[in-house]
Parts: C-alpha cells; sequence; structure tokens
C-alpha cells in the first residue's frame, strides 16, 4: 500500500508525456505498461515493481525507445525469456516487403530457411537463435525484411553453409543506384530514353540478372561472365524471357487474325483484315505484342511481298499513305520495354524471288488469290512507297529510325528494269544512311537469308526448307567469347585453341541452360503466350529451328597482342580466318551431337567491347591492347577492321568478306562514308562492285548527322554549331551504333545514350571520301 500512496501522490509524473516514434506526444501511463508485461509472461508482482521503476525514471519528452530499454534492462534480471519476448514485441519491430510493421517472430525465419533453403528444422532453429542473438544488441527504432535476411546469410556462411545462403539471398539494387538513376539515367542501351519506365526497367532488370547469376547459373559460368572471359547476353531476360529474336511469318495474321495476348482473353480479337489500312495496324500491333515476350528484336521477312494482294487495285497515294501510318507508328508507340521503341525490322525485296512465284498467296478476309507471282507490280510499289516514307523522313525531317529497313538484292534486282528503284535506295542511303543491303549472290547463298538491323540472320541452311529454315523461329541466345583475353593468356598456337576450346564450352553450357529455360518458359510456365500460341496444331514459335550461337570481340586485338600485328596484316589475317574456322568446325559438331542448331556471329558488341576491354586494362594492365583513349577503352567490334583503320575502301572489304562466309548467325559491314560521299549515284557503284565481286553478305552506307531542334535542319558530319541558325546547344548528333542509326547525344555534351567506349569509337571513326 506504501508503494501505491507514493505513486498516486506524484501527479508531475502523472502528466509526465512520452514522445512516440511517430511524433505524437501520449500522457505516460503506468497501467498500459504493466499490461504490456504481463502480456509476455511477466509475473504482476514484477510488471508492477518494473512500471514503478520507469515512471520515477520518466521525464516529459522522454522516447518510446528509452522507455523501452528501461523495461528490457530490469525485466531482463528477473526473467530473461519474458525480457526476449517483451524486447521482439516492443521494441524489435519489422517493416516488411508487405507494406507492413510486425512484431519479430524468430519462428518467421525458422520457416522461411526450411522452405526456401531446404535446412532441417534443427539447423534452422539454430541459426535463426543466432540471428535473435545478434539484432538483440541492436539500437535501432526498427527492422526491415532486406536487413534480417543479411544477418541470416551472414550466419549461414560463418556456418559454412554457401549453398543454403545462395538459395536465401535477397535480390535487389542500392538506394544510391537508385537514385543515381532517377537523376542521371544510364548508357547502356542507346534505344532507350531518360524516363520513369526505363528507371523502373533499369531496377527490374538489375534484380533480375542477380537472379540469374545466383539461380539459374552454376558459380563458375556466373564467374566466368563477371571476370569477363565470356559475356552473357540479356540475364536480365534470362529466367522469362529467354528468346533473343524472332522473325515473323505475316501470312499467318493475314489468315488467322491476330490474338495480341495469344490467347484472345484478355484482349480484343481481330479477324483476318479486309483492307490495306488494317493490315498496316495489326503488323505494328504484332511487333509490339511479340516484344513484351522477347529479349531481342523482331522481323518480317518479305514483307512486300506478303502485303501485295492487299495493294491490289489501290491507287499508289493510298498505299503509300498506308504504309506512312505503319512507319509512324513503328516509331511512336513508346510502349516496348522500358519505354522504347520495339525493335523492328522489315526485309523488302525489288521484286517477287523466283522461288515464291508459285507460292500461294492471301489477301483480304485471309482468302486464297492465286500465287505471289501475279503481285509483282504491287510487290515493286510498296518497296518504292516505303522508300519514299523513308526519305522524307518525320514532320521536323529527322530520320525515321525504325523499322531497320534491310533490302535484298537478287540477281534479277541488276536488270536495268530496276534502277530507278535502286537509285531511290541509295538516295535514302546517301541522305540518312538509314538502308541495310543483302547480298544475296554471294556464293554461300540459297534462296532465302533474313537479317535484323542488329545483324543477326537466318539462312535455308538448315533443313533447306526456306520457310522452316528462316520464318517463325530466331536466333534464341548468343554468348560472346574474349578474344584478346585468350592471346594474352597463350604462349603458342595450341594453347591458343585450347583456351578457345574452354571458352566455347564455357558458352554451351550457357546456352543450353538458356534453351531449357526457355523451353520451359514456352511451355511449362506459360509465361510467353503470343510466342505459343496455336496456328491449328503449330506453335507460332518454332524453337526446334532457333539458333544458338557464339559470338565474339576483339579478333583484331587478339591478333595484334598475339602476333604483334593486327588484321589488316596478311599472316595475322589468315590466322584470324583459322580461328573462325576453328568455331565453325566445333559448331557444326555440336550440331550432330544434339541436333541444335548451332552458329557463329558477330557480336552487335554494344557495351561488350567495351565492359571486355575495362576488365582486361585492369587484370592484365600493360599486356592489354585496346583501342581508344584512358576511361574510355574497348575493342574492335568481333571480325572488323580497326575504325581508325587507314585502309581504303577495296581492301576493307577484301578483309572483311572472308569472314562472312564464316557468320552464318550473323554479320555486317560498316562502311562509314564521310561528307563528301553523299552522291547516290557513288553509293550505287559501290554497291554493284559489292554485290558482284565481293562475298560481303550484309552492308550499311553509314553517315554521321547534325539535326538542329531550334531549326530543324538536318546537316552532314557531326557538327558543333547550326550553319542556318547558329544553334550550339541543341544540335543532335546521329550515328550507326553497332547494327542501327541513333541518336548520339547532344553536341555539346556528346554522351546521349551511348557508353564511353562507344562514344571513344564514334571520335575513332575514320570515314571513306571520295
Amino acid at each position: 500500500m506504501k508503494d501505491a500512496r507514493i505513486i498516486a501522490a506524484m501527479p508531475t509524473k502523472a502528466e509526465t508525456c512520452v514522445l512516440k516514434n511517430n511524433g505524437m506526444h501520449e500522457k505516460f501511463s503506468h497501467d498500459k505498461l504493466v499490461k504490456s508485461l504481463l502480456m509476455v509472461g511477466a509475473p504482476l508482482w514484477a510488471s508492477e515493481k518494473i512500471a514503478s521503476q520507469v515512471a520515477t525514471a520518466a521525464y516529459n519528452g522522454i522516447t518510446t525507445a528509452e522507455i523501452k530499454i528501461l523495461v528490457y534492462d530490469s525485466l531482463k534480471g528477473i526473467k530473461e525469456s519474458a525480457a526476449d519476448k517483451y524486447l521482439a514485441t516492443n521494441k524489435l519491430r519489422v517493416r516488411t516487403t508487405k507494406d507492413k510493421i510486425e512484431t519479430f517472430d524468430q519462428t518467421k525465419i525458422e520457416k522461411t530457411l526450411i522452405v526456401e533453403t531446404g535446412a532441417s528444422e534443427e539447423l534452422a532453429y539454430e541459426i535463426a537463435t543466432d540471428v535473435w542473438k545478434e539484432l538483440k544488441k541492436l539500437n535501432v527504432d526498427y527492422l526491415t525484411a532486406p536487413m534480417i535476411r543479411e544477418i541470416v546469410n551472414t550466419k549461414l556462411v560463418e556456418h559454412g553453409l554457401e549453398t543454403l545462403r545462395r538459395k536465401y539471398t535477397r535480390l535487389g539494387i542500392p538506394v544510391y543506384n537508385i537514385t543515381n538513376l532517377i537523376e542521371n539515367g544510364s548508357r547502356d542501351n542507346a534505344n532507350m530514353i531518360h524516363n520513369p519506365e526505363t528507371v523502373h526497367k533499369y531496377v527490374a532488370d538489375e534484380a533480375l540478372k542477380q537472379y540469374a547469376l545466383l539461380k539459374i547459373l552454376p558459380n563458375e559460368l556466373a564467374d566466368a561472365h563477371m571476370s569477363g572471359d565470356i559475356h552473357i547476353h540479356d540475364l536480365e531476360f534470362f529466367a522469362g524471357r529467354p528468346l533473343n529474336c524472332l522473325q515473323h511469318d505475316l501470312r499467318l495474321f493475314i489468315r488467322h487474325g491476330l490474338k495480341v495476348d495469344g490467347t484472345g482473353d484478355h484482349t480484343s480479337v481481330a479477324g483476318p483484315p479486309k483492307h490495306m489500312e488494317t493490315l498496316m495496324n495489326h503488323a505494328g500491333e504484332i511487333m509490339l505484342a511479340a516484344q513484351q515476350n522477347m529479349s531481342g528484336g523482331q522481323a518480317m521477312s518479305l514483307w512486300n511481298v506478303f502485303v501485295a494482294p492487299f495493294a491490289r487495285g489501290m491507287s499508289y497515294e493510298k498505299v503509300k499513305q498506308a504504309v506512312q501510318m505503319l512507319v509512324f507508328n513503328l516509331n511512336m508507340a513508346y510502349a516496348a520495354r522500358g519505354s522504347q521503341v520495339p525493335f523492328t525490322s522489315l526485309n523488302l525485296e525489288f521484286n517477287v524471288p523466283k522461288f515464291l512465284q508459285e507460292e500461294e498467296a492471301y489477301g483480304p478476309k485471309g482468302q486464297l488469290v492465286g500465287t505471289y507471282g501475279d503481285f509483282e507490280e504491287e510487290t515493286r510499289m510498296l518497296q518504292r512507297a516505303f522508300t519514299e516514307t523513308l526519305l522524307e523522313g518525320d514532320s521536323d525531317g529527322k530520320p525515321h529510325l525504325f523499322p531497320n529497313t534491310i533490302y535484298n538484292i537478287r540477281k534479277e534486282t541488276l536488270k536495268s528494269e530496276m534502277e530507278e528503284d535502286l537509285m531511290r535506295v541509295h538516295e535514302l542511303s546517301a541522305k540518312y544512311g538509314t538502308a541495310y543491303f543483302v547480298n544475296m549472290l554471294a556464293s554461300y547463298r540459297g534462296d532465302m537469308a533474313n537479317y535484323m538491323g542488329c545483324r543477326t540472320a537466318l539462312q535455308d541452311n538448315w533443313t533447306g526448307d526456306w520457310e522452316k529454315d528462316c520464318l517463325r523461329t530466331g536466333n534464341l541466345a548468343y554468348v560472346t567469347l574474349n578474344l584478346p583475353r585468350i592471346a594474352y593468356q597463350s604462349r603458342d598456337d595450341s594453347e591458343i585453341y585450347e583456351y578457345l576450346d574452354s571458352y566455347m564450352d564455357m558458352a554451351v553450357n550457357v546456352l543450353l541452360l538458356r534453351r531449357e529455360q526457355a523451353i520451359n518458359c514456352l511451355n511449362e510456365y506459360n509465361l510467353l503466350p503470343f510466342l505459343h500460341q496455336k496456328f491449328g496444331e503449330d506453335m507460332y514459335y518454332r524453337i526446334e529451328n532457333s539458333t544458338v550461337s557464339f559470338g565474339f570481340v576483339g579478333l583484331n586485338e587478339m591478333l595484334k597482342a598475339y602476333t604483334g600485328r593486327g588484321i589488316e596484316d596478311a599472316d595475322s589475317h589468315k590466322l584470324g580466318v583459322k580461328i573462325l574456322e576453328h568455331m565453325n568446325d566445333r559448331a557444326e559438331k555440336l550440331k550432330n551431337e544434339t541436333g541444335l542448331r548451332w552458329s557463329v556471329l558477330q557480336t552487335p558488341a554494344e557495351s561488350t567491347a567495351y565492359r571486355f576491354a575495362t576488365l582486361d586494362m585492369d587484370k592484365f594492365k600493360d599486356q592489354a591492347v585496346v583501342q581508344g583513349d584512358k576511361g574510355a577503352h574497348y575493342y574492335t567490334n568481333s571480325s572488323h577492321v580497326p575504325v581508325n583503320s587507314n585502309v581504303l575502301l577495296p581492301e576493307k572489304i577484301k578483309l572483311e568478306e572472308k569472314f562472312h562466309e564464316l557468320t552464318p548467325g550473323g554479320h555486317i559491314f560498316h562502311a562509314f562514308m564521310g561528307e563528301s560521299y553523299s552522291s547516290a549515284d557513288s553509293l550505287m557503284s559501290l554497291t554493284d562492285k559489292m554485290v558482284r565481286k565481293s562475298d560481303i553478305g550484309f552492308w550499311a552506307y553509314s553517315s554521321a548527322l547534325s539535326f538542329c531542334i531550334n531549326c530543324k535542319t538536318l546537316m552532314k558530319g557531326l557538327n558543333n554549331q547550326c550553319p542556318t541558325c547558329g544553334e550550339t546547344k541543341d544540335v543532335e548528333w546521329y550515328d550507326r551504333i553497332t547494327g542501327y542509326v541513333q541518336q548520339v547525344g547532344r553536341a555539346k555534351s556528346a554522351s546521349g545514350g551511348w557508353n564511353p567506349g562507344k562514344m571513344q569509337e564514334l571520335r575513332d571513326r575514320k570515314r571513306f571520301q571520295k
């Protein structure tokens, strides 16, 4: 009774206010504190005693955290289990990933360890108890789920349980990195602008990259990628979107209509198109919908041939208007991954190829309308309309950057009646540099070859059936080998090939895992509905015909490091050819062993050439042979001649054509043209020589451009100032990055979307003049 009378005689303590975590003030309550102690199992007498002690020690403005420490210290000497429960209940509060604040509960750690890692109940209890001991030492207002998980992981490592730690690891991205993304963006992908969607994409990408490295890939393959022996492309898509690129067959959508979600359950379903305008809309929607299922880009081959029946009876003006709708739609659909426009390519023919002359043609309402040979005039009209639309540019006079437009040159294309059409395409090349050309006269060609602007390609050399080999399939994935690193470690030719084989072994293992994941995503997980949709009995995407490919970077630097001379030297060049032949021999053996379509390609190394060179400069120091300058080093892309080489154009063609037959999975020849080389006649003459006298398979005439945003003036070359209005700040630069034309950045900053290595390569490029 004495204690009760003393407490009752303390009116000032009864009015003491407590500062809560949320900033609010609340009157101190003796009864509330007693109740909380009873709830954790403290005896009544102890609860009364501790509440009285705290009331005596409390002062106006005391924080809840201070009160909890006082209570814990007092209760620990009376009943430790109750003290621990009080601490967990009242002090250690957890902000969960479900956006809730919960009381800490050790059993939740135990349960997650059992479920996520397969740990036994005994081991889970032991680890969770160790974690609890560490958490009790912390003086924090609240815990977070990531914080607890990291402590669990630390305890797993301390117990030598690394395998369990990998399974239990939390994936994420540091706060600093997200802040930097919001404020400054990223330059990993030149096709992406800086906006909220790109921030979301990069944050998600980082978590999914970590998932692939931790969960899907064995340690040795993850280490090989991170150390720079190989580069595993699109790691962020490895788990859920493992298929790289796709070559569409427009005829199926002409015949059966369009379900953009692949099922028709979640979106409107369109029947077979009745009109040209509808088909143009469908073509764009097909690309946009498929982009949700692909990690790379998409193309439509024989586009104007398959569309030709819809142009029958239409005026040229109406046809061109429909084509314009497609071009603008593809360039304005900022709805693909990370707020990009879809990466799209169209392959155009100058006439109906011979192998298609007797193929059944489908027109409005999906009806059979004869054979494609009946639509020669419409095929040519569509090609002209497309080319003229690209020539006109957008309303500001800038080039249309998508679709990458690829023109197939066949023997019959060189006839005199095609000269006007060919000249128009070369006018497009001279003006914008956006056109691509396929040499169908090359010695290794069959009837069909389709390319994408990034350079990946399919040819009718798998089953011999042009349709199965080239449509409704694509490059499933590729892994790039760091060739210069092989040279740094090799003492003789035998070691060169030993290292090459070991790097290819790693790539094989990665690609087989990727293919297995792709099959699961298509069939087991129902994750790629657009590609999985059925036309009759057949799934749209033919995974059995897709390629798995070996890419490579830095053949020139490899040769220079090993022989002392680069790819331009005759003997070094021969060694380079042998190395590519060795890779092709290995691909051929793998075809026989696995029944899969293995190939070799020139990697479109937008960031890989920079990454490899940077890693090798750090690892091999002065031994590394790199291009560029300090902080902006890079390797020469694939088997190209260095961009700063002084070789003349005819010599460059001879050096690089040898490698095109050896890279059937994709290649490109870059003719970087100077400001004076803007004549369509000159370019057309070059094309004639290229087609008739070389084995170059795919090429583009790349012209650097500048565009004044202020007065809408288009200029040749990379200009720092507009000659029309004098503008210096808002002058946009354009050039071809690895395959496609894209904005480089503003003249004054010259940073834009390109990484430092690619920016240095841009500065180093020597351009051919007349």
